[in-house]
């Protein structure tokens, strides 16, 4: 919480008129976005869908049909997690792609394309309750945090594909006792 007040005061100290222009807003809005719960053991680790790099590959991005979803690991979940919710958020644009809720705490990932049993997937900022993969401009390279809660209390059903997508993160960030994040990059040719 510390670094994300330091950094909304350094975006508000860059802008040189009274009020946040743009890309303070848009700096204020991302660290909302991506700010984890406090972080505890978890640990989450590219599965299938990854090259050696650790960028997306094409099958689980907009340029590939499919538009597969990512196969992720997880490990090290605490005791007295509920559930597990996983979210995805392209830094550079500040948007979520993904949201899903549900999994077991039990759950060692996920397998791409798949969806365990009990999970849900909620409203992203595309309108969809579905994964939407990385799809920077042509010749762009963006940024895609993923990040593993480990919730210390169910997420209600009510949260679903109509609720907000940043309603759903503030809830899923309210209710998380420990996170795990990875970022991974995507090119656009």
């Amino acid at each position: 919480m510390v670094a994300a007040a330091v950094l909304l005061a350094c975006a508000a100290c860059a802008s040189s008129t009274s009020e946040p222009g743009p890309d303070a807003q848009a700096s204020a809005a991302a660290t909302a976005r991506t700010a984890s719960a406090p972080t505890g053991p978890l640990a989450l680790t590219r599965g299938q869908g990854f090259d050696q790099s650790g960028a997306f590959t094409s099958l689980m991005t907009c340029d590939d049909p499919q538009d597969y979803s990512p196969g992720l690991n997880f490990a090290d979940v605490p005791t007295g997690t509920a559930e597990l919710a996983l979210v995805m958020v392209d830094l550079d644009v500040n948007k979520i792609h993904w949201l899903q809720l549900g999994i077991p705490a039990g759950a060692h990932g996920l397998t791409a394309h798949q969806l365990i049993p009990g999970a849900r997937e909620a409203l992203n900022d595309f309108g969809e309750a579905t994964y939407t993969g990385p799809c920077p401009p042509h010749g762009s390279t963006h940024r895609y945090q993923l990040t593993l809660y480990a919730l210390r209390e169910p997420m209600p059903t009510s949260f679903d594909g109509s609720t907000p997508p940043a309603q759903t993160l503030g809830e899923i960030q309210r209710r998380a006792l420990a996170s795990a994040a990875l970022v991974a990059p995507y090119t656009r040719h």
